[in-house]
């Protein structure tokens, strides 16, 4: 069967696969699922223009140069960049005229897509280089692979591929975000102490003159690096603690609390409930055999 891309003329094409595929319904209601996923390599340049497309693009750049145009904003790509978004914003990408480019994508949805897509576009442009852009390949090429069959066998593989994709995306970002952060030393320095001081009577005070930086930049740097605040950070330590302790041990409530940081039970109760949607007692219920 003769290929086609965007009804390229063939001068304009040295390479191409492209495969579409139609969910069925247990993929489309329960899955990450392929709707196109594809690769090609071009002779001279070409513009994609797309808008309202129910659909999020992953795209990586394995040579060649271009642009991609997204929300008014244009990313130059080059050998090794990536790029994701949402196709139901206005957008285009173009190949240089003078270095063609070499390109292999997907594009998918499924139930979680808009969450993992707002996530990244919160931390991140929608254009970058990945440090993972080997493992991204990879997974993207057994993408392809896969798709070459239909049928749930192929959907369920498309998913877990799907997954990781967007995983290795994240930690890139995040681990990106972490060694550019200006503050991480002290942050990380921070949070070690947190680690093996959870327990103890906490501070914001105490914290912001031991690490010799104010209580408002420690705060706001602190959540800007891991996403969450300082007060948050050490409840979530207790209560994974207290889980240990009522699954594992026969302490008391009382004992449980003092051991966490909580010292009483009332209060273990009201932050496991927050933080659990059920008191610690019902916890320890479900869980003991």
């Amino acid at each position: 069967m003769k290929s086609y891309f965007d009804k390229f003329p063939d001068s304009y094409v040295e390479s191409s696969r492209r495969i579409i595929q139609t969910p069925g319904a247990f993929a489309r209601s329960g899955l990450y699922y392929v709707q196109e996923t594809g690769y090609l390599k071009l002779k001279e340049s070409h513009l994609a223009r797309r808008k309202n497309l129910e659909s999020y693009l992953v795209v990586l750049v394995l040579s060649g140069s271009g642009t991609l145009m997204y929300r008014d904003t244009p990313y130059p790509l080059k050998r090794g960049s990536c790029f994701f978004i949402n196709c139901m914003e206005p957008y285009y990408h173009q190949s240089s005229n003078s270095d063609p480019w070499e390109l292999i994508w997907v594009h998918f949805n499924g139930s979680g897509s808009g969450e993992y897509y707002q996530y990244f576009s919160d931390k991140s442009a929608p254009a970058f280089l990945p440090q993972s852009f080997p493992e991204l390949l990879e997974a993207m090429e057994q993408l392809l692979e896969v798709n070459q069959r239909s049928g749930l066998s192929a959907e369920i593989s498309s998913s877990r591929l799907i997954v990781d994709i967007l995983s290795l995306l994240l930690l890139d970002i995040t681990e990106r975000q972490t060694r550019e952060h200006p503050g991480h030393q002290k942050m990380e320095q921070v949070r070690q102490y947190l680690d093996e001081h959870y327990t103890e009577k906490f501070s914001l005070d105490t914290l912001s003159e031991q690490f010799f930086i104010s209580k408002f930049h420690l705060s706001r740097e602190f959540r800007s690096l891991y996403g969450i605040t300082l007060n948050h950070y050490v409840i979530t330590r207790r209560i994974t603690l207290a889980k240990k302790l009522l699954r594992f041990s026969d302490h008391t409530l009382e004992e449980i609390a003092a051991s966490c940081g909580f010292y009483d039970a009332s209060y273990l109760n009201r932050q496991f409930k927050k933080s659990e949607g059920i008191s610690a007692s019902d916890f320890r219920k479900k869980w003991i055999n």
